[in-house]
């Protein structure tokens, strides 16, 4: 990358970052300083031109070519805020001169350039001092500054080898002679100003004995004849401006890149805490759940809204705990968004704390779990739902507060005492502030301090300001009164009513009359209230409106089945297919008019009381649920691709868009119908590319079961063990394998038999007991079959030895996939090529099949982070530690998404030692001490304890760097390919591992 080039060339100048930094500082003011007399100059207008034959203004020529310094101009007014003279630009042109040539000095690797350019300094200072009695002052100036210019220019831009021992020797002499000089006028300095004036000519005969010895000096730098031109001078000055001004620019631009590339433990702890703050990696997860906006007709509430906020962000409140009760329609959630949206809430917690989980759809305790960890932006993924998102939580000690909106869904399970136990565990969390709402009069959790509020019905006045707000027309009657009381002035209800007057053109005395012939006239907070909202929500539900709209109540069951809403362009593409792209959209129209389906962005989503009224199976058509189950089915079929075949890039964003609606209604499915089982498994293969996890395979494994399909039994069986190895559960992964292959080969799916073997086989060499028979053994089968797929992974895997013969084997089994068009295979081929070379030390070579291998895990939708985190380990080998950590945080950005615990442990670990090396101690340490803390969450995991010894001894070098490594960490450091840091032998002889 380019601001890489520019740190290797600012590396191989040897020049310091703030130093050269400073040079530009300079360069501005004196830039600044200049400009007003830039027409004057002949030198560039940040340098002067201080051996110009040309005289300034300010001067005149005398005798001898000694330049005799005139009085200043006088400024107008005798102002001392007006503008310098030309003579004060003069000394300041050279003042900021020296300093920069000081500080470029400071760059060139030889001893003594730094003491001579104090020294020249010095002797600038005092010519300038004596102008006025010394007439050869000025000619020793000139000479020191271009003496200087050339020195400078002799030795710019070279290492401290390419410099000459003669050079190095005439340099020392020269600050001999400085020094001599030095003294010679500091003695001249000390007389008062009478003895100056007295021996004046004496005087004069030592000035010029300097510019002698200094001409001595000149000849042993061959440099008289260049001197004696002044245009030749004038050049040379332009010169090293040109070159330090250069380096100047070149590293400012490097720092603009380095501030934005810059990475360091800060941003570590961004990735490790993130919560989906924009698009996900994969596209799989959702937006963390952001609280929706308050509503805009909101009346009658703001005592409770100002108590609920006092609440939340009073300093003597430590852990708010709010439970707002009350009956469907009452307005709970419109209080709660108002709460969450009050100014106050916002600067207490920020916009990004405020988490909205909507438990509507929380149908079990599983989806409870699911619910919290996609609404939280969870990205951990041990396998334990519940434990990450503790975990999660409790890595942020900033305050968050949790909307559990609708909570009575998962409260009224049967299971209700885990779900107690959630809500115990989350109420622990002294940072995490909770508001539940839910429709039931009786507070959750036992030993849990709740303020809370059964809401009753907003207030007469109120009433009447939310029918109006929405159908102004309203006011005019007489018999609005009447309606607001008979539907018990209950916000939902009567903002279906308004929306019913508004757009059907209703006077409230018609509404009411239609309520009335409904069935009931009274609304209260008793067992009726239920019923009673029903009846509300069927009068929009079978308005006129509906009624004129064929398939509004089709597609209003549909969107109700989707527990995340959907698109108008989804709705036609793949769940409605007997409607037309311009019917859909009229009957969306109509939907929103009812205020039956709210729309927000682009989503259209089934507000939660109409959604469980519309889904109560007395009344939801069949026909209706079977139709939707049928189309997530056929949408599946449809995007089934696989990794590293061509439409699997395509397919998968499709597939993560309706991820959570296509695993909202197969879950409900209790039919161990092929088709269901099908699109279960293909839903299942999604999550191990993606995020793996195990409900949806579990389902198909007990629907298949239930079938006594044994093909679609082993295919479960498979995909589970996929799923358990994507969450580094090998043993339990191997298990599962050895069961499917057994169930493939009773129904002679010898390849599938095969396959299974095979991924027992490679899952083994991540246990701490590997079993090495099964590879060779699925190797001979997938010959015998001739799949070319199968024999060449197998072949992959068997690469064991990491010499010279296995670069050979593995470049032949590329070029075999290559001609059979393997993509995937290739990809791994690119990979182990990769890691043989690093571990046999050949890192220049690692580094172009590692990049390789990066370009083709692109091409291939590769989600995982063993590529990013051995390129960066590459480059770890080769010194380039900004590039390390590039790259090593390109994969711990994936596996943050991809929720792999052991991947975040195995590139935190890497970042910390590229942070050592650049001698960044605290990032480090906080690398090596986010590694312990992700090892504690993968107990039991036979990598983790070498991980843990080893950070403990780095994080006990950086403290102490005399420490040395036991024997045990010793060979730990070798297996993780750290055996650099302890012994720099030979690069031939370091032992990198897949680590």
């Amino acid at each position: 990358m380019y601001w890489h080039k520019l740190l290797s060339q600012s590396i191989l100048l040897n020049m310091r970052f703030t130093c050269v930094l400073s040079i530009l500082k300079m360069l501005n003011q004196a830039s600044a300083r200049l400009i007003p007399s830039f027409a004057t100059m002949t030198c560039f207008p940040c340098w002067p031109n201080s051996v110009s034959a040309t005289p300034t203004s300010d001067d005149e020529i005398i005798p001898g070519n000694v330049t005799k310094p005139q009085k200043e101009n006088v400024r107008n007014n005798n102002d001392d805020l007006g503008p310098p003279t030309k003579g004060e630009y003069a000394r300041e042109s050279g003042k900021m001169f020296l300093e920069v040539l000081d500080i470029a000095a400071k760059q060139i690797p030889v001893p003594g350039v730094v003491s001579v350019i104090e020294v020249v300094k010095s002797l600038v200072q005092m010519c300038d001092d004596s102008y006025t009695t010394l007439k050869n002052a000025k000619d020793l100036k000139n000479r020191i500054e271009n003496l200087t210019l050339i020195l400078i220019d002799k030795l710019k831009g070279k290492k401290a080898e390419e410099i000459e021992e003669r050079l190095r020797s005439d340099i020392k002499q020269l600050e001999c002679d400085l020094k001599h000089i030095q003294s010679r006028l500091g003695k001249i300095a000390k007389q008062n100003a009478f003895l100056v004036i007295l021996f004046q000519g004496l005087n004069e005969n030592k000035v010029q004995e300097c510019v002698g010895r200094l001409g001595n000096a000149l000849e042993s730098f061959h440099l008289a004849r260049e001197i004696a031109d002044a245009d030749a001078i004038e050049r040379l000055s332009q010169q090293i401006i040109t070159f330090y001004g250069r380096q100047a620019q070149a590293m400012n631009d490097m720092q603009e890149d380095v501030t934005h590339l810059r990475k360091d433990m800060t941003t570590v702890l961004g990735i490790l805490d993130k919560r989906n703050q924009g698009d996900n990696l994969n596209g799989s997860r959702p937006r963390r759940g952001v609280i929706p906006v308050a509503p805009e007709i909101f009346f009658g509430r703001d005592a409770i809204v100002n108590d609920f906020v006092h609440t939340l962000v009073s300093q003597k409140t430590s852990v708010a705990r709010i439970c707002l009760l009350g009956p469907g329609g009452m307005g709970k959630t419109s209080i709660a968004r108002t709460v969450l949206n009050h100014p106050s809430v916002i600067e207490h917690f920020g916009k990004e704390s405020r988490v909205w989980v909507p438990c509507v759809k929380a149908t079990s305790v599983s989806l409870l779990k699911d619910t919290l960890y996609e609404s939280l932006g969870v990205s951990l993924n041990t396998g334990d739902p519940l434990r990450d998102i503790l975990y999660d939580l409790e890595s942020s000690t900033s305050p968050i507060i949790l909307l559990l909106d609708n909570f009575e869904t998962p409260w009224n399970l049967h299971s209700r005492t885990e779900v107690q136990d959630i809500l115990s565990q989350l109420a622990k969390l002294q940072h995490v502030a909770l508001f539940v709402t839910m429709r039931s009069f009786e507070l959750p959790g036992d030993g849990i301090h709740w303020e809370s509020v059964c809401l009753e019905a907003v207030d007469k006045e109120a009433s009447i300001c939310i029918y109006t707000q929405i159908d102004p027309a309203g006011n005019q009657s007489s018999e609005l009164p009447l309606l607001l009381d008979e539907v018990g002035h209950m916000p939902l209800a009567i903002t279906l009513m308004a929306k019913l007057g508004q757009q059907m053109e209703y006077s409230p005395a018609e509404l009411l009359e239609l309520y009335k012939d409904a069935g009931t006239a009274l609304l209260n907070l008793g067992e009726e209230s239920q019923r009673s909202m029903d009846i509300c929500i069927g009068l929009s539900v079978e308005s006129q409106l509906m009624i004129d709209s064929p398939g509004a109540d089709k597609l209003l069951g549909i969107l109700a089945l989707l527990p995340i809403g959907t698109t108008s362009k989804a709705l036609s593409q793949w769940w409605v297919h007997d409607m037309a792209k311009a019917t859909i959209a009229l009957r969306l129209r109509t939907l929103l008019d009812t205020s039956l389906v709210e729309k927000r962005a682009d989503t259209y989503v089934v507000l939660p009381v109409i959604r469980r009224y519309v889904l109560d199976p007395n009344r939801f058509p069949k026909h209706i649920r079977e139709s939707t189950v049928q189309m997530a089915c056929a949408f599946l079929k449809e995007h089934n691709a696989s990794v590293g075949t061509s439409n699997y890039l395509a397919h998968k964003d499709a597939r993560s868009l309706e991820e959570a609606n296509l695993q909202g209604i197969l879950l409900e499915t209790t039919a161990a119908d092929p088709d269901i089982i099908e699109a279960l498994l293909i839903l299942s293969e999604h999550q191990v590319e993606t995020r793996p996890r195990l409900e949806v395979v579990q389902h198909a494994l007990e629907l298949s079961k239930e079938s006594e399909d044994q093909k679609w039994y082993a295919e479960a069986l498979y995909w589970n063990g996929r799923n358990l190895r994507g969450l580094d559960q090998y043993e339990e992964a191997i298990k599962q394998f050895h069961l499917a292959r057994e169930a493939f080969l009773q129904v002679l799916e010898s390849k599938c038999a095969a396959d299974a073997l095979y991924w027992a086989g490679y899952s083994s060499s991540s246990t701490s007991n590997p079993n090495y028979g099964d590879v060779p053994k699925a190797l001979a089968e997938f010959q015998s079959l001739g799949d070319t797929a199968g024999i060449a992974k197998c072949q992959i895997e068997l690469v064991s030895q990491w010499d010279v013969q296995s670069i050979l084997s593995l470049t032949a089994t590329r070029e075999f996939c290559i001609s059979n068009n393997l993509l995937l295979e290739q990809f791994n081929c690119t990979w182990y090529l990769t890691q043989t070379c690093v571990n046999l030390g050949r890192f220049d070579e690692a580094k172009q099949w590692g990049l390789t291998a990066l370009c083709e895990a692109r091409q291939i939708g590769d989600e995982t982070s063993d590529t990013s985190k051995l390129v960066g380990q590459i480059f770890i080998f080769l010194g380039d530690y900004d590039k390390a950590v590039e790259y090593l945080m390109k994969g711990l950005e994936t596996s943050k998404a991809y929720g792999s615990p052991i991947g975040i442990v195995r590139i935190l670990f890497q970042l910390g030692r590229a942070w050592m090396k650049k001698g960044r101690e605290e990032d480090a340490q906080g690398a090596f001490t986010e590694t312990l803390k992700y090892c504690e969450l993968l107990q039991g995991s036979w990598e983790c304890p070498r991980f843990q010894r080893a950070c403990r001894f780095y994080l006990d070098k950086l403290e102490n760097p005399s420490r040395e490594p036991t024997s045990q960490e010793r060979d730990d450091l070798e297996v993780l390919g750290a055996k650099e840091d302890y012994e720099t032998a030979g690069i031939g002889t370091v032992v990198a591992s897949s680590y």
